[in-house]
């Protein structure tokens, strides 16, 4: 027989529900008259904002406008069968995001995703202290530096390419959050 593992967390990025940012960026293109490439920004999309959203962006009136859509965040496909994979491994689901707590919050509630833990405003390196102290056997996450924190936090690195970067450094690698639910069964788990 295979060694059982325990599995106590498994923590995943907030890349599972992405449609509230792309839509505060179209209200400032429509609304506002900003000149903005949207495809271009959204492929740097979950970097910290000043890291991907112009200089001449008020980052404020960006925020507003995402928390006014807020709404309309969906979940990727996948994203509720993957937590149910978690919770029927008998371990707990974590989210570890830069996104701020009021953003992350209201995007996980309006997806209709329940977590038990989360930790907002972490980017890259600041992704690992969470994963540890939350004891999380696996991280899933779109990004090179969800893979290093991942890695760093000695949690499987799980990649997943629904993001704007591919997933490298990954040491497992899913086309979408769909496959994790039979990759996580192939594993020999108890609670």
């Amino acid at each position: 027989m295979d060694q059982v593992t325990r599995i106590e967390a498994i923590a995943f990025d907030l890349d599972m529900t992405r449609a509230v940012s792309r839509r505060a960026l179209e209200r400032l293109v429509c609304e506002y008259g900003a000149k903005l490439d949207i495809d271009a920004l959204m492929s740097a999309y979950g970097l910290p904002l000043p890291g991907w959203l112009p200089a001449s962006i008020d980052g404020a009136l960006f925020r507003a406008l995402q928390s006014q859509d807020i709404a309309l965040a969906v979940a990727m496909p996948g994203a509720g069968a993957a937590l149910a994979a978690v919770r029927q491994a008998g371990a707990r689901v974590v989210v570890v995001t830069s996104a701020p707590l009021a953003i992350a919050l209201g995007m996980l509630r309006a997806a209709g995703l329940r977590v038990d833990d989360l930790h907002p405003d972490a980017w890259g390196a600041q992704k690992v202290e969470p994963l540890r102290a939350e004891k999380c056997w696996a991280f899933v996450g779109d990004h090179p530096d969800d893979m290093l924190a991942g890695r760093r936090a000695g949690a499987i690195a799980i990649g997943v390419n629904t993001g704007t970067s591919r997933p490298i450094g990954a040491q497992v690698e899913l086309e979408d959050l769909t496959a994790f639910p039979s990759w996580l069964a192939g594993r020999t788990l108890t609670s």
